[in-house]
């Protein structure tokens, strides 16, 4: 009898470590579903961003243009492409390859006189016959409001000075084959220049040929080996004033140039041939820069292609690409 109250007993306490273990697992359950329903909770919104990140901004993307490219210099890669490889005509951007090459010719100190037949070039952007000219300053000047007066005089002074003669027609085609060659050095393999401003030369023909990626390769090249060319064009406005004191206010030609975030550079170009050019280069993030090219577009459709292009590189850099 006493044997059998005591198993009794054992049972009675095996049954109370029974039900502890049995609430144990129970708690332990509880908590495991709990963590794996709020692991998936927080799980979502990560999701949600990994789809957002796959979405391409330039998807479904409208432009008039015939070529277009979008390019990351830091990364070397397109953003986005459009007939990058196909020769266009390229109207007054053909006037920063002037630029670079006559920098890489003439000593900083050129000063440049304004020769009447420079004058006779079409467009009339304020030049006066005999006007003495900082090379820089012209640069400058030219690029801004794309004066083909100002383009002629430093393509003959380049010239002239490459052949120790003085500023003459001989001169100026001596200058369009260093044009040519400079292209070459840069990497615009597909380029051609039949003169300095990117005129038409005629109904048929125009003053410079070349793709878009050409034209990433020589903005890349001048935003890396001679910024100042550039630099001037990132105003909207600017005033100069000649050796000979006389002013000259100077308005940019793209006229979306304040709302480019970040801008470093640009170009205009227009021609009958060509049609609306623009080529921008500017800082997408700290020393991220962006060259962005549209050839062939319209007068007024090229500035509309490029705000979409420079808004839909912000919108993918922006998702973390």
């Amino acid at each position: 009898m006493t044997f059998n109250q005591q198993n009794f007993h054992l049972s009675n306490d095996n049954k109370k470590l029974l039900n502890l273990a049995l609430l144990l697992i129970l708690a332990l359950s509880i908590i495991t579903l709990v963590s794996l329903y709020t692991s998936r909770a927080v799980r979502v919104p990560d999701q949600n961003i990994i789809v957002k990140e796959k979405i391409d901004p330039f998807v479904n993307l409208n432009v008039e243009g015939k070529s277009v490219l979008v390019y990351d210099i830091a990364n070397k890669k397109a953003i986005y492409s459009k007939n990058a490889d196909v020769v266009l005509p390229l109207a007054s951007i053909t006037k920063i390859l002037t630029a670079v090459t006559a920098v890489e010719l003439l000593p900083h100190d050129t000063v440049v006189t304004i020769n009447k037949e420079f004058l006779r070039e079409e467009g009339d952007s304020g030049l006066l016959n005999s006007e003495r000219w900082k090379l820089a300053d012209l640069i400058s000047f030219s690029l801004m409001v794309s004066s083909n007066d100002g383009a002629a005089a430093i393509a003959s002074v380049a010239g002239a000075f490459a052949r120790t003669e003085d500023p003459s027609t001989l001169s100026r085609s001596e200058f369009i084959d260093k044009m040519n060659a400079q292209a070459k050095k840069i990497g615009m393999m597909n380029s051609r220049f039949y003169n300095e401003s990117g005129l038409d030369v005629n109904t048929d023909q125009s003053g410079g040929y070349g793709t878009a990626q050409d034209l990433v390769s020589l903005f890349s090249y001048a935003l890396k080996e001679h910024p100042v060319v550039l630099s001037a064009t990132r105003y909207d406005t600017l005033s100069f004033t000649s050796l000979n004191n006389v002013n000259h206010n100077a308005v940019n030609t793209d006229t979306i140039i304040n709302t480019i975030p970040g801008i470093l550079g640009s170009k205009t170009g227009y021609t009958e041939i060509a049609g609306g050019n623009l080529a921008v280069v500017f800082d997408a993030g700290i020393g991220r820069p962006i060259v962005a090219v549209v050839l062939g577009s319209s007068y007024d459709g090229r500035f509309t292609d490029m705000k979409a292009l420079v808004d839909k590189t912000f919108e993918y850099i922006e998702q973390g690409n």
